[in-house]
Formats: structure tokens, C-alpha cells, sequence
């Protein structure tokens, strides 16, 4: 039962750094990467749902802000997703514990991709011969079928070895340790998802005015008490006004710029 829990996660781990073939980005990188929506499914396969969503809001706060700019891809978050997550939640980890281990191993995962870049270019260079010749057979071999059987070996594998090995090793790396350490890691548990929602509020807000928007949603959580659906209902209706505003001055100032042109005439 153990083996076939891991193969589950290690299977998702490698449908989650699917690039195309399988619903592009909205379903692997959009969706199943995200570290949220891992924890829930590790944490159903694992029978532990509440410690897997616990880990995945963590991990999503801390990790949001983190995305690949062009090429350069220096983290592999769909690696704290499934083997960082599937490794706390077997070995009991707190959170702390769970985020002091999830940078460097995704760190190290992200290096699989640049193999899979390589191994891709061999795909390539048969599949514009396979061009040449016309042969639709094996354009769809080198396109489609090796690439995708050359990351799924890799990615499962991966994830599969640390699942396996490392949940024991880290239990009881885990339990050598000082209680001060693991304090400071809680501690650092906490500091953490703040950097992560500042990192995304410095790449979305680019006008000092749309802070008051954050501000307004986080009193709505913290004083009046509401609930993330009823916030998520003000936001939809809030927007929504707020496009139409700012469309209709658009289509006003459009029009002023008309009547002007027309005077000028």
C-alpha cells in the first residue's frame, strides 16, 4: 500500500512539470504545481488531509511569489508540492520543519529540468529528420512520446527515491535535533508566507492605489470576521465596478479627444 501511495504521488509530481501535452500550463504549472492543491492531494492519498492542507497553505504563502522569468527556472515548486509534502506529512513534520527543507530540495529538483532540456534536443534534431522524410510516425515519437516517457522516468523516479528513503532519514534527523532549533525553524515558519505575500503584492500592485484594495480585504478577514467566500464575493463585485469606472472615463476621455480634434478642424 506504501509503494502504490508513493508511485500515486510521484505520478502527479510528473504531471505537474508537464509543459504541453497535457493541457499546457493550466493544468500542470497553473494548477497541479501549485503547492496548495498538492498538499490536498498528498494529504488524501496519505489518509492525512487536515496535516496536507496545513503544509500546502504554508508552502503557498511562502512560494508565491516565485516564478521562472524566460528560461532560468531556479526552484522546482512542484517538488514541494508532492515529495517535500509527502515526506512532512509521513515523517510528522511541523511546518518549520517542512520549509527549512523545501528550498533546498527544490533548488536541487529544478536541476532536472535542465536535463530534460538536453535529452529534448536529441527529440528534436530526429524529429526535423523525421520532417525531411515526411514520416508522420516519427515526428510524433520525437515530439511527443520520448520526451514525455524521458521526464516521467525522471521525474518519477526523483520523487520516488526521496519519498521512499528520505521520509525515514529526515524522522530521524528531525528528532536529533535541539528543541531550539526546531523552534527557530517555527519561528521561521511564520516569517516566511509574509516575504512571500509581499513578493507578490510588489509584482501585481503597480499603482499605490491598489493597495487600498488589500487593505480593504485584509480588514474585511480581520475585523469584521468574514469568511473567505463572502471576501472573495465583495472582490468579484468590487472589480467588476472598478472596471466599469475605469472604462467608462476611457470612453469619455476618447470622446473628449474626438470633439477636440473635430474643433481643430
Amino acid at each position: 500500500m506504501f509503494i502504490l501511495q508513493i508511485s500515486l504521488i510521484s505520478i502527479l509530481y510528473y504531471l505537474s512539470n508537464v509543459y504541453s501535452s497535457f493541457g499546457g500550463f493550466v493544468i500542470s504549472k497553473y494548477t497541479l504545481c501549485r503547492p496548495l492543491i498538492g498538499g490536498f492531494l498528498c494529504g488524501i492519498i496519505l489518509g492525512d488531509l487536515k496535516k496536507g492542507i496545513e503544509l500546502g497553505i504554508a508552502m503557498q504563502l511562502a512560494f508565491m511569489g516565485t516564478f521562472a522569468v524566460g528560461g532560468a527556472i531556479t526552484m522546482d515548486i512542484g517538488a514541494i508540492s508532492y515529495p517535500v509534502i509527502a515526506v512532512a506529512i509521513i515523517s510528522n513534520l511541523d511546518v518549520g520543519a517542512a520549509l527549512a527543507i523545501a528550498t533546498p530540495i527544490s533548488i536541487l529538483a529544478a536541476n532536472l529540468i535542465q536535463i530534460v532540456r538536453g535529452f529534448n534536443t536529441i527529440c528534436a534534431r530526429k524529429m526535423r529528420v523525421a520532417i525531411e522524410e515526411v514520416n508522420y510516425k516519427n515526428i510524433i515519437v520525437s515530439h511527443y512520446i520520448l520526451p514525455q516517457l524521458f521526464l516521467l522516468v525522471m521525474s518519477f523516479t526523483l520523487s520516488f527515491v526521496f519519498i521512499y528513503f528520505g521520509a525515514p532519514a529526515l524522522e530521524a534527523f528531525v528528532n536529533m535535533l535541539p528543541d531550539k532549533i526546531l523552534n527557530a525553524l517555527g519561528q521561521f515558519a511564520k516569517v516566511l508566507p509574509a516575504v512571500g505575500m509581499a513578493l507578490l503584492l510588489k509584482y501585481n500592485i503597480n499603482d499605490r492605489a491598489m493597495f487600498l484594495f488589500f487593505v480593504f480585504g485584509f480588514m474585511l478577514f480581520s475585523y469584521a470576521k468574514m469568511g473567505f467566500i463572502p471576501i472573495a464575493i465583495i472582490g468579484l463585485v468590487v472589480s467588476f465596478m472598478y472596471y466599469k469606472i475605469l472604462e467608462k472615463n476611457q470612453f469619455n476621455d476618447s470622446k473628449i479627444d474626438k470633439d477636440d480634434e473635430d474643433i481643430i478642424l
